[in-house]
Formats: C-alpha cells, structure tokens, sequence
C-alpha cells in the first residue's frame, strides 16, 4: 500500500473510485457525468485544495478529499469525502489509511479534521472509534428549492 498526493490529473480516477463506492447502499448517490467532474475538479483544483489516494499495484483503492481551511482557532482539513474501494472495505485497510492521512495533516501543523457523515451510516461508527467526535453546539443546515 502507497498513499499519494492527488491532483487534477487524478480526477478519471477518483470520479472512478467515487462511483464504486458512493453508488451503491448505504448511500446511493446518483451522479452525473459534467456534476461529477466538476465536483472532482472543485476538490483536487480548488483553492486549498489537498487530498491524498491510497493505491495497491497501482490501482487508487482508496481517498480522502477535502481542503485545508484557515480558522481563528487553526488551520483544519476539512474532508470532503474518504472511503475505500467496496471490495477492501472491512479489512482494516480504511483505518490504516486514516492514520496515514493523519500523520500527513499534523505535519503541516493543521489543528484537527472537520468532517460531515450520516448517523445512519456505517462511517458514523468508524469516525467514533477512531476519535471524532459530534459538536453538540452546532447544527447542520441546508434549504434547498426544486
């Protein structure tokens, strides 16, 4: 296993990896190809932008994609998106690769990671077990319009 800074010209790669894992249960995310792309192109290209791939033989079997962020209280990743190819999922391989990305991110002096999850999800629980913690004082809104 090797863990790689990613780049826009990672972007088929992690747009691949996005639909191996985002499409099917527990999420189901429905994407499409130009919103796909550029959500890729926001995350690698962006302003802040960091993000980090796992590869096995060459293969991108996992990610963590976010941005570094300048706050009064430090400087934080905050991480858009980390998961690990279905088929590794389960094998340690998701915790392993968090702790790199750790180790990566205290290096360049940033105070902490900042992450959105589902409760009703499975990552919720892996996010606890590995230290993260809710933040009872702030809520999550969205409004959206059809």
């Amino acid at each position: 296993m090797e863990i790689q800074e990613l780049h826009p010209a990672d972007a088929r790669d992690v747009q691949r990896l996005i639909l191996e894992i985002f499409s099917g249960p527990p999420w189901n995310d429905s994407w499409g190809t130009e919103q796909l792309r550029l959500y890729v192109q926001e995350l690698l290209g962006g302003s802040g932008s960091l993000s980090w791939g796992l590869y096995e033989a060459g293969q991108l079997i996992g990610m963590a994609l976010g941005r570094v962020k300048h706050w009064c209280a430090g400087t934080e990743y905050w991480m858009e998106e980390f998961g690990i190819h279905p088929k590794r999922q389960g094998s340690g391989l998701g915790s392993q690769f968090l702790s790199q990305v750790e180790r990566q991110i205290r290096a360049r002096g940033m105070t902490g990671i900042v992450l959105l999850t589902e409760r009703t999800v499975p990552a919720y629980y892996f996010y606890q077990k590995h230290g993260f913690s809710e933040q009872p004082k702030q809520v999550f809104f969205t409004k959206v319009w059809e």
